[in-house]
């Protein structure tokens, strides 16, 4: 049976407890454990991980084996190591323990019964924030301290220093216009503080001089109510001479207040003026101007009243428009009132009728249906919330019903605009239907019929379209015949249709392109004969285009230029005969054939230019005849009768030069222009 395998030792310097003794030798462990080993049956096979733990274990005791004779060699220094490193910990520990500060005293439970250190303590702690509060709880817990308190001498130093700390925090308090504040906070400073009579002093200046102030300020206010502006700057000025920081602070808070009471007082006066000055339909227009008034001010006491007043003329207009029917008058003077002015209830029931009244009268059809709803809505609920109690319930119980039908009117209005923005023709046909279902005395019938118009003209144009778009594709080929047909197929369209115009301008251009085409070729004979030289001809053929046809136009102007070459051609003969008779002398009788071409010809111009030259060389010719003709000398009955014969003579002369100068053969024996001694002279004076 094997040996049983001795115990480990705790630490590697003991002994094992072995029955064996040990040989001295160093070699002896070795051959104990390989005896040991040897000795040791086999263990059954078992798993890896138990294999590897006995493997390891083997190694440690090989391990321990080998260290056993090294502890025993240095067992008693090792001790001494122990005993030295035990000790050193001890020392370490003391001297922490020892420096480390006590618990610190826990001021929120401290008490009457605490330690004088521990509130003295406190109350530094409190102190220390400079707090006035906090100052006040050190101050408490010090200041009933006795001289047999052996801490006292230095709570009298600390008292000394938390009274004056707190005596700048209530000069600070004072300075700040917290009057009241700084008092209560001096008042705190105890009677064995020697800050105490300097504290007392300055709560007494302080009340003073708020005192002071106080009054003057008092007055301020009773002038400005006065309006007496004089007597209220005095005051100012010597309330700027008061010390109390508060008052100065308020110096220029007061000046504006004075300034600002003055601009009420300006702006109340003005809109008086302009309320006496124009007719009470413009006292809006007057609130306005008191509408930036500021409503702190003493002014605004009295102007109140007198906007009310005003406010209330204003409903008076208004409500007699509203009798009258006149809504939109009734409306402009309502919104002439600033919103800014307070109404009652009953002025506010009457805004809620008025506006109910301005939707029920409007008539603009310009906007959508579905836009048109939202304030017919909002005046329906406006005339629901006046008052049953209110004057005007009765008028607002009689127009509620009409408010409600023209919302049903519109809101099927709006689902037949739904149906017809659709644009097919049994959607558009369902909204004219539904348009025509609303009566004549429904509120939306106007509306209505104002739909139904649009709606049945975008029908027809929805029905006429193929009907014009195939006459179109019919007359694309531009001859005749189709053109015609076109023009049959597009007259189908019957007046006061929505294509019925644009039909009729179609039809009109293929007309003109028929007749353009029926036209032309005696257009072409025309400028042929006109070409050859037969404009009588050419004219004649030109002539067959009648009025309204059209290249009618184009042939007048054709005929005309024509025309114009046949007169001209004329003229320019006219004008060579009148000049050939004038180079002969016979300026009569050229003047006579010049006279021939009329007005409206070619060459009335230059006509009338050679009668001017020939008429003046005449005119030349007479008179110097009339200064070489000497008169014979005789008696005055002699000479009364040769004057009648001399007249008689030159009526006969002249009739002789007329009868010459018509000869159609005048005389060529001369070709001096210059006419003879008998040719157009006049007889002798």
């Amino acid at each position: 049976m094997a040996r049983k395998t001795p115990p480990r030792p705790w630490l590697p310097f003991q002994k094992p407890h072995d029955r064996k003794e040990h040989h001295p030798d160093r070699s002896a462990p070795s051959s104990v454990l390989t005896d040991d080993d040897s000795e040791t049956p086999p263990a059954p096979p078992q798993n890896r991980t138990a294999i590897v733990g006995r493997a390891v274990s083997a190694r440690s005791r090989k391990v321990l084996t080998r260290l056993r004779p090294w502890a025993a060699e240095w067992k008693w220094p090792l001790i001494c190591l122990a005993i030295l490193t035990t000790m050193g910990v001890t020392g370490v520990g003391a001297f922490i323990w020892l420096s480390k500060a006590p618990p610190a005293v826990d001021c929120k439970k401290i008490s009457a019964w605490s330690v004088d250190s521990e509130r003295l303590f406190c109350a530094q702690e409190s102190a220390a924030s400079g707090k006035p509060e906090d100052l006040i709880s050190a101050i408490a817990l010090v200041k009933g301290w006795t001289t047999e308190n052996p801490l006292y001498g230095q709570a009298q130093l600390l008292l000394q220093d938390w009274s004056n700390a707190l005596l700048i925090v209530a000069r600070d308090r004072v300075a700040q216009r917290d009057v009241k504040g700084g008092i209560a906070l001096a008042k705190q400073i105890p009677s064995t503080s020697l800050s105490y009579k300097d504290a007392q002093a300055s709560i007494v200046r302080w009340q003073e001089e708020f005192n002071k102030g106080q009054v003057l300020f008092t007055k301020i206010q009773a002038d400005l109510k006065k309006q007496d502006w004089n007597q209220a700057s005095q005051h100012l000025a010597q309330l700027s001479l008061n010390t109390d920081p508060g008052w100065q602070d308020r110096i220029t808070e007061i000046r504006q207040q004075i300034n600002t009471e003055k601009l009420a007082a300006k702006l109340f006066k003005d809109a008086q003026v302009f309320a006496a000055a124009n007719p009470p339909g413009l006292l809006g227009q007057a609130i306005a101007l008191t509408d930036p008034i500021d409503r702190k001010t003493f002014v605004w006491g009295r102007a109140k009243a007198e906007v009310v007043k005003w406010r209330n003329t204003i409903f008076s207009l208004a409500l007699a428009e509203l009798d009258k029917s006149n809504i939109s008058s009734a409306t402009t003077l309502i919104n002439s009132i600033p919103k800014s002015v307070q109404l009652t209830s009953a002025n506010v029931d009457f805004v809620r009728l008025v506006r109910g009244k301005e939707v029920d009268s409007n008539k603009d059809f310009s906007s959508p249906s579905l836009d048109k709803a939202a304030p017919v809505l909002l005046a329906i609920q406006l005339v629901r919330q006046i008052d049953s109690k209110s004057p005007f319930y009765s008028r607002a119980k009689t127009l509620l019903p009409r408010l409600e039908a023209q919302l049903q009117d519109t809101l099927s209005l709006n689902w037949s605009s739904v149906l017809a923005n659709l644009q097919q023709v049994p959607t558009l046909k369902m909204a004219v239907d539904q348009a025509k279902s609303i009566k004549p005395n429904r509120p939306g019938r106007i509306y209505a019929q104002t739909l139904l118009a649009q709606w049945q003209k975008e029908l027809q144009w929805m029905e006429d379209r193929p009907v014009l778009k195939q006459a179109r594709q019919i007359a694309k080929s531009g001859k005749v015949e189709p053109l015609r047909s076109a023009i049959a197929l597009a007259s189908v369209i019957k007046p006061k249709r929505a294509l019925r115009q644009e039909a009729q301008t179609d039809i009109a251009q293929w007309t003109y392109q028929i007749q353009v085409i029926e036209d032309t070729p005696i257009i072409t004979n025309a400028k042929a004969s006109a070409g050859a030289g037969r404009l009588g001809e050419a004219i004649d053929v030109a002539s067959q285009i009648r009025p309204g046809r059209a290249l009618y136009g184009e042939a007048q102007t054709l005929i005309s230029g024509w025309v114009y070459e046949i007169q001209l051609a004329e003229d320019r003969s006219t004008i060579a005969q009148a000049t050939r008779l004038a180079n002969i002398g016979s300026l009569t009788r050229a003047i006579d054939v010049a006279s021939t071409i009329y007005a409206g010809r070619p060459l009335y111009g230059e006509a009338r230019g050679l009668i001017s030259q020939w008429a003046a060389q005449r005119a030349e010719i007479w008179r110097q005849r009339e200064r070489d003709y000497t008169p014979p000398v005789s008696d005055s009955a002699s000479d009364s009768y040769d004057s009648s014969e001399s007249s008689q003579d030159y009526q006969r002369d002249d009739s002789r030069d007329d009868s010459r100068d018509s000869d159609p053969e005048p005389s060529q024996q001369s070709d001096d222009p210059t006419p003879s001694s008998n040719d157009d002279a006049p007889p002798p004076p």
